[in-house]
């Protein structure tokens, strides 16, 4: 290493030098320009966005050059892996010999999808960290063909799986490619053993529960394989479909009793207003989901949601007093006769119409 890069990786390079070269103004070679820039990101120096521009605009061909041999430490490998999305550059840093399995821990998060096959196919790498395989699975570029061949190193390679598991996960992912299943399915994450904590529904209440249909809010039956399989997820998985998954997903978990899973539901970026409206309305969700939905300005925009809030009597009632002044005429007048809407609801309401009836302002 070269002695100004020593200097400026111990702190002691004058300020306005070690300006100079976290600009790459310093005639140096440049894996030693890269070793510098290394530090500079990776221990988060004042000097970090200065780094990542000269980092950008350095040449490709200069930094093929440039990690051709040995490169210790490695970490100008890492620099390009998570900062740079040329090809043949990233190609050459995923296979040099000096990289290590703890940095392509680190860096898959940032590689473009294009490029995911090779750190997939260094089974020398995942092998020594499996969360390898998971940071893989979960990157929002990797395709389906991707995640099978994943399901199918767990099972024949890490034995992490039972082939029970890898065949349900390999027909849900060709389930999902051929647009039968929402793509979150495809993200879900390995099946965790069951802990004490975790209740497991009988038999029985499957059952019964599978004799129900259930619709969406458009009156749409959904199917009985999918329910089955929602019902088959573990509670993690259940939160992570919650967060991602489609319209039927959400109409079936926002039933489930675990309040994560509901507040994951409602917080899901893909939820219409017909469902809040009809999740407003349901007297089986959490009031910690209620309040989640008072809370939404665009939401409360809409008369139904607001109403919905209101006559539901698992809204907090500090809640429903405050919206009660949106209710129209109408509607005050069925809370008044409605003995499913909480005793102090029911007598403001008719004080409202009361006051309305004799021309006082409320």
């Amino acid at each position: 290493m070269h002695p100004l890069v020593a200097q400026f990786i111990a702190g002691k390079l004058p300020e306005p030098m070690a300006q100079t070269l976290v600009g790459g103004g310093l005639p140096l070679p440049p894996l030693d320009i890269l070793q510098a820039l290394s530090h500079a990101v990776f221990t988060q120096t004042p000097y970090e966005e200065k780094a990542k521009s000269t980092l950008a605009e350095m040449p490709e061909s200069l930094l093929l050059n440039a990690i051709i041999g040995p490169v210790e430490p490695p970490d100008p490998l890492g620099l390009i892996l998570s900062y740079r999305k040329d090809p043949a550059l990233l190609e050459t840093a995923l296979l040099h010999e000096s990289l290590h399995a703890d940095w392509m821990e680190r860096v898959v998060p940032f590689l473009p999808g294009f490029i995911l096959e090779i750190p997939l196919n260094n089974q020398v790498f995942w092998i020594e960290r499996p969360a390898i395989l998971d940071l893989i699975e979960q990157h929002p570029e990797a395709v389906y063909n991707v995640k099978r061949k994943i399901q199918e190193f767990r099972r024949d390679v890490l034995t992490q799986i039972s082939e029970e598991i890898a065949k349900e996960r390999l027909e849900i992912i060709d389930d999902v490619e051929a647009g039968t299943l929402d793509k979150a399915w495809a993200e879900l994450p390995v099946p965790v053993q069951s802990t004490e904590d975790e209740s497991q529904e009988s038999e029985v209440a499957r059952a019964a529960r599978l004799m129900v249909p259930i619709v969406d809010d458009e009156g749409h039956e959904i199917s009985l394989t999918l329910t089955q399989r929602v019902m088959k997820l573990r509670t993690n998985q259940k939160i992570m479909l919650a967060q991602k998954g489609g319209r039927e997903e959400r109409t079936l978990l926002i039933r489930e009793s675990n309040r994560l899973i509901q507040s994951a539901v409602i917080r899901n970026g893909r939820i219409t207003e017909s469902e809040v409206a009809t999740i407003a309305a349901l007297r089986t969700v959490q009031d910690e989901v209620l309040r989640i939905i008072s809370m939404n300005r665009t939401w409360m925009k809409k008369y139904t949601i607001a109403k919905n809030l209101v006559m539901n009597p698992r809204t907090p009632l500090a809640i429903s007093l405050n919206l009660l002044k949106r209710v129209n005429d109408f509607d005050l007048k069925m809370m008044v006769k409605d003995r499913n809407v909480a005793e102090m609801l029911r007598r403001e309401a008719k004080r409202m119409v009361e006051s309305k009836r004799d021309g006082k302002t409320t």
